[in-house]
């Protein structure tokens, strides 16, 4: 599992670097274009975006012009490009506002199962959209279009054939001098390998935690139908020794108190271990409840100022979403203890307006740096974001040293998978 971890992180790393390297061909190229932005339009798309896009440069008639160097200069870059593109797996389109025409080089038709030859258009993209991306997709790009934001998404496009593969698809808008968009250059890739490795995790995980949980409820209903039990007759006979001997001398009488106090504590404690393992309360009171009832608790024991607030939230929660929550609530508040040493807590659980659940917890204490490794924590935060991620939420540290941390998760009501 190690091993596939280290491979995703490469296989991305490498593909971001190329994307990277991209972007920065792609901006050297069109600023240099820009200077030229006198040239007819003929000249400016015969000379820069005919290059770019692979069309045959015989369809190019040579323009005479005097800025021979600036075109050489985009010739040069354009090839870099080409090279770049080849050895990179990566697919170019390009989009032109004013002919509202779209072109897709060879790698991007194969990605969307497009035929090799013949024209492209925006329908095309459409009609390739995986149905629950669709609108997302289009609203996004228009968006980043309009308002000249970088565009950057992840997305599925179902082949003619049916298979179904991720997209990551970036792009650069560019404008005219009165900011009118004019078209926009941008590539693709296919991230299918990446996305599969990453639910093949997701699940594995999801089976281990599942497998963790089934565990945990054993172990609680064992300790409270058995060793509970049997510890509570152990203090009632006890307790009925200290009636009898409470004529005894007064050693004896002392000590047989002194058991029965003992038993008593051991048996509280089981009980607390029990629940902490299993909380039935999650099922008879509620997230909110549970939530407040074992803050509460936390600052009894440890002495601490448990400031907790809980909304009203909806009725009708995902038992794996009120469970997530819940432990998410119990490891931070233990990560408090044995790393943070606050001497204040703040608890917010509140309600997303019906789509999701947030859970936000924030202390006084030592803080840590979240950009290092969280070996220091433990696995506690490690196991907190494996439970919000397999439920498709979302869960942010923010720390610094000295001054205290903040753990922030969201996570939607339902469970399944953002396509995101």
């Amino acid at each position: 599992m190690q091993r596939d971890r280290i491979e995703i992180e490469s296989f991305g790393g490498r593909a971001q670097k190329v994307i990277r390297q991209f972007s920065g061909l792609i901006c050297h190229s069109n600023a240099l274009g820009e200077t030229a932005i006198t040239l007819p339009n003929e000249v400016e798309m015969r000379r820069t975006f005919s290059k770019i896009f692979s069309f045959s440069r015989e369809t190019a008639k040579p323009v005479k012009h005097p800025v021979s160097n600036l075109e050489q200069a985009l010739l040069k870059s354009d090839d870099w490009l080409q090279l770049v593109a080849e050895g990179s797996e990566l697919g170019l389109w390009h989009w032109d506002e004013v002919k509202q025409s779209l072109h897709w080089d060879l790698k991007t038709r194969q990605m969307f199962g497009a035929p090799t030859h013949g024209k492209v258009t925006l329908q095309t993209f459409e009609d390739a959209l995986h149905p629950d991306d669709h609108d997302r997709v289009l609203r996004h790009w228009r968006h980043c279009f309009e308002n000249s934001v970088p565009y950057s998404i992840e997305y599925r496009a179902v082949r003619s054939d049916g298979s179904v593969r991720w997209i990551d698809a970036r792009g650069k808008e560019y404008c005219d001098k009165a900011g009118k968009p004019l078209y926009m250059v941008g590539v693709v890739f296919d991230i299918t390998e990446r996305k599969e490795a990453e639910q093949e995790r997701l699940e594995l995980s999801g089976r281990l935690i599942n497998a963790q949980e089934q565990e945990r409820t054993r172990l609680a209903r064992d300790l409270h139908d058995d060793f509970s039990q049997r510890l509570a007759i152990l203090a009632n006979e006890l307790e009925m020794i200290a009636e009898m001997t409470k004529d005894f001398a007064a050693e004896v009488s002392k000590r047989v108190h002194e058991l029965w106090n003992l038993a008593s504590e051991i048996g509280a404690d089981l009980h607390s271990l029990s629940h902490r393992l299993h909380s039935s309360r999650l099922e008879t009171l509620g997230l909110a409840a549970s939530v407040d009832s074992y803050c509460k608790e936390f600052a009894q024991k440890y002495a601490i100022h448990v400031d907790a607030v809980c909304e009203e939230l909806p009725k009708s929660i995902p038992p794996e979403t009120t469970l997530c929550i819940f432990r998410v609530l119990q490891e931070a508040l233990r990560n408090v203890i044995k790393h943070s040493h606050a001497t204040r807590v703040e608890v917010q659980l509140r309600d997303g307006d019906g789509e999701s659940i947030s859970l936000t917890l924030s202390d006084d204490g030592v803080g840590f740096d979240p950009s290092q490794n969280y070996g220091s924590q433990g696995i506690g935060i490690l196991s907190m974001r494996e439970r919000v991620r397999m439920l498709g939420g979302t869960f942010d540290v923010h720390s610094r040293p000295t001054e205290g941390a903040k753990i922030a998760v969201t996570v939607p009501l339902n469970s399944a998978r953002s396509a995101a």
